[in-house]
C-alpha cells in the first residue's frame, strides 16, 4: 500500500497517522514472509525426517523391533474383530427388521472386541424393539375397536356393560341423529 492510496482512502488523516499504517503494513508484510517455508527447504527437511526415522528405527534392539511389530499385529487383529463383529451386529438388527437409517447412530456402542458382548447387546436391542412394535400395533388394534364398538349400533359402545338397560345418554351420537332425523319426518 503507499502512501498516496492511504490518502485516498484517509483523505482526512495526517502524516504521522499514515506513516504509522504503512508501518503497521509493512510490518505484517515481513511477518508473513518470514513465515513462508520455500519449497525445497520443505521437501528437504520431509527427506531428512524420513531418514532419521530409519535411523531410529535401526537403533532399536531387535527386541524392541519384535514389540513394534507384535503391537501393529494386536492393533489390526482388535480392527478386524471390531469389523466382524460389526458385521454380525447389522445382520442382527437387519434380521430384527431395522433399516441402515435406524441403527446407524447406535451401532458403534454395540459393537466391541467381544463377539458374544456384542451379538448379545444386539439380539437383545432387537428384542426390546420387537416388543415394544408388538405393543404399539396391539394398543393400536384396542383403540381401533374402541371406537367401533359405539357406532357400530351395539349397546352405546360401554363395553358390554348395562346390558343395553341405559337411558338417552347411553346412546351413541348415530342413534341420537338417527332419532331426530326420524323425529323430523314422522307422519
Amino acid at each position: 500500500m503507499t502512501r498516496e492510496q492511504i490518502k485516498e482512502q484517509f483523505p482526512e488523516a495526517a502524516e504521522e497517522q499514515i506513516t504509522a499504517i504503512l508501518n503497521i503494513n509493512g510490518t505484517d508484510i515481513a511477518a508473513a514472509k518470514k513465515n513462508t517455508v520455500d519449497p525445497k527447504v520443505l521437501k528437504k527437511l520431509q527427506e531428512d525426517s524420513a531418514a532419521y526415522q530409519k535411523l531410529q528405527e535401526a537403533g532399536l534392539s531387535d527386541e524392541e523391533k519384535i514389540q513394534k511389530q507384535l503391537k501393529a499385529a494386536r492393533d489390526a487383529e482388535a480392527d478386524f474383530k471390531r469389523k466382524s463383529n460389526r458385521l454380525d451386529v447389522e445382520k442382527i438388527l437387519v434380521a430384527a427388521g431395522l433399516a441402515e437409517e435406524d441403527y446407524k447412530d447406535l451401532i458403534d456402542g454395540l459393537v466391541s472386541e467381544d463377539a458374544e458382548a456384542s451379538k448379545t447387546l444386539a439380539t437383545n436391542l432387537s428384542k426390546m424393539l420387537a416388543k415394544q412394535k408388538e405393543a404399539a400395533v396391539q394398543k393400536t388394534k384396542e383403540e381401533l375397536m374402541d371406537g367401533t364398538k359405539g357406532g357400530a349400533g351395539g349397546n352405546g359402545g360401554d363395553g358390554g356393560a348395562g346390558g343395553g338397560q341405559g337411558g338417552d345418554d347411553d346412546e351413541s351420537d348415530g342413534a341420537k341423529y338417527a332419532q331426530m332425523y326420524n323425529a323430523q319426518y314422522e307422519v
